[in-house]
């Protein structure tokens, strides 16, 4: 398979980091980024609270992991794995800023053309409703159990990235820069 030929891969962290626990898909993403290099066939996007603003860069995937705080019944810091398609019916996504703009968005994708297929990665939050830079104590633990989860998503698809040295330059998650270095 050529480089052309790879199957192209969006790692999308969203929500907003003002407001704690809604932050932790950026936060994760922000993570991923520093600490790994990525195949150029893997792009990392701060997807931020877009949501209807994101249906082209999605689109533009062939396989989308987001990541992104859930809410799923359970104690808060539970990680979760799920395909968009099958998720789990206990899994609600509209008690937040974003989350509608990210229903939506997700909903039109199929009438726009061929989808990708959607894995997100979340986390059971505490506080998104609290102003603040901070996670709380519980979500804050689940970081690198989110962290694993998507790396072991990327890996199931044959993505194995680089671990960076703690000098190299992590790369520009707004959507502009390439991955490499």
């Amino acid at each position: 398979m050529s480089d052309s030929d790879k199957m192209r891969i969006l790692v999308l962290g969203v929500g907003n980091v003002l407001l704690r626990d809604e932050g932790v898909g950026v936060r994760v993403l922000g993570e991923l980024a520093r600490r790994f290099a990525f195949p150029e066939n893997v792009r990392l996007v701060d997807g931020g609270v877009l949501g209807l603003s994101l249906t082209g860069t999605i689109m533009d995937a062939d396989h989308v992991v987001v990541i992104d705080a859930v809410r799923g019944g359970k104690p808060p810091g539970t990680v979760f794995r799920f395909d968009w398609e099958a998720r789990p019916d206990h899994i609600h996504y509209k008690d937040s800023l974003h989350q509608i703009d990210l229903m939506e968005t997700m909903a039109i994708l199929p009438l726009l053309g061929d989808a990708p297929k959607v894995t997100v990665v979340g986390v059971e939050y505490e506080d998104i409703d609290g102003w603040g830079l901070y996670l709380t104590p519980k979500v804050e633990a689940a970081v690198e159990k989110m962290i694993a989860a998507v790396l072991a998503e990327l890996d199931a698809l044959g993505v194995r990235p680089l671990a960076r040295s703690r000098w190299e330059k992590a790369p520009d998650v707004f959507g502009g820069a390439s991955q490499g270095n």
